[in-house]
């Protein structure tokens, strides 16, 4: 446990650039290094010095670019990434890869700048308000990074304290990153960009409010009480403010790692199952979702209970929509691509009057990522790759990009990415059209 804290400012860590014109000059010379790029690979075409092969090292060095900075900068241009990342129709596909590697733990910010952070917050010196506070973080990801401590009632607490200036420089990290996306290449289906953006600005804004998700925590402990095995830490509300959040420690590994070990795939199983359980009835019951399915927010504890961590990313839905979401599951259970379409049109996918996939399009697409939910048995996901069938089938049927989703479901389909890459990493054999199916009849959807 760090005590000499002095000594531990600037170690080891990044200095997250805080200020508007700082950010807006980082942001500025990525474009302009990925506009020159692809500039310079036009050129080459034109006057015969390209091929296929170097188009494909042109993308990727742009990408790379790109994603080294997002991690760099965290805040919206780190969590854009990420958004970006969980929706494969969306994204290039030579990008999708490189996007994913913002979901995992991003270079943490030197201490300095923790105990700055901490200090001006409450107005007192660190040492005042933990009894012991360690200096390497447990974790750091977009908006902020976790560091484990002990309040001096000898309570253990998780604190996470937030990267300086997010909020401050939102909209204009967003109008530059607008211009990376335009001219890099990475969004698939550029009308989609102008919603992708708004809904990412509104998901910051909400996770950037630590007060916020001190009251949501309490919220989501009130509501999941009642679901056995299932574990919400408690906020320390004399130690949360609007950029530093103090919560109960909770003692677990990875779910996925801890289940990984588990020799019983039984036992294995009927835990993925409550964990996905969960997230249906949220979804379903009660109309809210835990909108951030980043594997190290999710723990098994020493008592077998599934902790869910990071609750500044939550999203509450018109129940209708999610009907809508059932609609469409018994329309593809019935076969009725008519329907289908119909539902897809009553829930805001593609626009206005506009043109829909040929309805045998629809249905091999649909046939292809519904796999799991297919039928009426467990399904096994060690071994189901779909991201490289997906743009393959893509590639040959761009005329899937006419039914974008409405902005209103990115995080829901994030959600479904990420419980889809946790259920990957579990090894997990479960009955999804089951859960799917008893959350129908719950709900009266026919």
């Amino acid at each position: 446990m760090a005590k000499n804290w002095e000594e531990l400012s600037g170690e080891r860590g990044q200095t997250v650039a805080t200020g508007r014109l700082e950010r807006a000059l980082k942001l500025g010379g990525l474009t302009a290094k990925v506009t020159g790029s692809a500039l310079a690979h036009t050129l080459r075409k034109r006057f015969g010095g390209g091929d296929a092969d170097a188009t494909t090292r042109a993308v990727l060095d742009n990408a790379e670019r790109i994603v080294k900075v997002m991690g760099e900068m965290k805040g919206a241009a780190m969590k854009v990434g990420q958004l970006l990342s969980a929706d494969p129709d969306l994204v290039a596909p030579e990008f999708a890869d490189h996007l994913s590697k913002l979901q995992k733990s991003a270079p943490p910010m030197t201490f300095e700048q923790v105990q700055r952070q901490i200090t001006t917050s409450f107005d007192r010196p660190l040492h005042e308000l933990y009894r012991t506070f360690e200096s390497e973080p447990l974790g750091a990801a977009s908006i902020g990074q976790v560091h484990r401590a002990t309040l001096f009632d000898g309570r253990q607490v998780a604190v996470k304290i937030q990267y300086p200036g997010i909020a401050d420089t939102l909209d204009s990290d967003l109008k530059n990153l607008a211009s990376v996306l335009s001219v890099g290449r990475i969004i698939v289906d550029r009308a989609r960009l102008d919603g992708f953006i708004e809904e990412a600005r509104s998901a910051i804004l909400n996770e950037a409010d630590y007060a916020l998700e001190a009251r949501t925590l309490l919220r989501f402990r009130s509501m999941l009480r009642g679901r056995p095995g299932i574990k919400v830490p408690d906020p320390v509300f004399e130690l949360t403010g609007r950029h530093v959040l103090t919560m109960e420690y909770c003692k677990g590994e990875k779910l996925d790692v801890a289940l990984n070990a588990l020799p019983d795939q039984e036992q294995r199983d009927a835990i993925v199952t409550r964990f996905v359980e969960t997230f249906v009835w949220m979804f379903h019951d009660r109309h809210v979702l835990h909108a951030d399915p980043h594997p190290g927010n999710f723990l098994l504890d020493d008592e077998g209970n599934v902790v869910l961590l990071d609750f500044g990313c939550t999203r509450d839905f018109d129940p209708e929509l999610c009907d809508g979401v059932l609609r469409l599951l018994r329309s593809f259970w019935a076969d009725d691509i008519p329907l289908m379409e119909q539902n897809f049109r009553d829930m805001g996918f593609g626009t206005a009057g506009g043109k829909f996939p040929d309805h045998e399009v629809m249905r091999a697409y649909h046939r292809l990522i519904l796999e799991p939910i297919r039928h009426d048995a467990p399904f096994s996901f060690a071994d189901w790759s779909v991201h490289g069938r997906i743009r393959g089938f893509l590639r040959e049927n761009m005329e899937m990009i006419r039914m974008p989703p409405p902005p209103g479901l990115l995080l829901y389909i994030r959600v479904l990415a990420g419980l889809k890459g946790q259920m990957t990493r579990m090894k997990a054999n479960i009955n999804l059209r089951r859960l799917a199916e008893e959350a129908c009849d719950r709900r009266g959807v026919v």
